[in-house]
């Protein structure tokens, strides 16, 4: 199958996973050994949140996540301000720290690369990256340059295809609508509160705290109470004290 019939493919991948390694099939079939899209699918999300998958080494992304590398990589400031793809060169690594990450990407094979940004309609800004450990220089150049057109194609084919998936990734999730003895009966037993000592100040039985709280329970889709103040502080319902 040739790449052209392959985005055909990535277009009719139904979940994830499979879009996921048909892009990274796509780009070894292009000559390079890793591949990595991250995408922010709403203006205004710090990078940390970006929609991000790669086949690159696990132990390299733990060390650049960890590092904050994206505040000082040069490629993602390129991708951030410019449309146009950037071809990867020593060069481009200006800084010390620059320097530093780039010698440490080049131990884990991301040596040459090109990277592309993403634009799109609604505000979505992105990078998709085809990476190798051929040595930069005018070989690599001009093997890149035989395929950088099929590179943008792909770079258009994807945001297509994937934006979908990025923006799954990201839904609000529903927030169960609570009555409001319900609410009440939430922020006492978030604070310690027992059953007893609910019941005492709300001014009503036992039963009928342990009734609300079954409720909560019911909406919040959790087996116990303490699951139930879990999900309701991080769905901004309540705060803890």
């Amino acid at each position: 199958m040739s790449v052209f019939e392959r985005f055909h493919e990535l277009l009719a991948q139904p979940d994830e996973q499979a879009w996921c390694q048909t892009l990274f099939r796509m780009g070894k079939d292009l000559g390079f050994e890793h591949t990595l899209l991250a995408l922010v699918p709403k203006p205004g999300m710090p990078l940390e949140q970006a929609f991000l998958r790669s086949n690159y080494a696990t132990a390299w992304r733990e060390v650049y996540d960890r590092q904050n590398m994206a505040y000082r990589d040069p490629t993602v400031a390129h991708c951030l301000q410019r449309t146009t793809s950037l071809v990867w060169s020593p060069e481009i690594f200006q800084t010390a720290e620059q320097k530093g990450m780039y010698e440490e990407a080049c131990a884990f094979g991301l040596r040459s690369g090109v990277t592309l940004p993403i634009h799109g309609p609604r505000g979505e800004v992105g990078i998709l990256c085809f990476v190798n450990d051929a040595r930069p220089g005018n070989a690599f150049r001009r093997d890149l340059q035989m395929q950088l057109p099929a590179l943008s194609l792909l770079r258009d084919v994807v945001f297509e295809s994937g934006a979908g998936f990025a923006a799954g990734a990201f839904c609000e999730p529903d927030i169960p609508r609570l009555t409001d003895r319900e609410l009440e009966c939430l922020k006492w037993i978030s604070i310690g509160k027992t059953t007893w000592e609910v019941s005492r100040i709300l001014g009503c039985t036992e039963a009928t705290v342990n009734f609300h709280v079954t409720n909560l329970r019911q909406k919040f889709e959790v087996g116990s109470r303490r699951e139930a103040i879990v999900k309701a502080v991080r769905l901004g319902i309540i705060e803890l004290p």
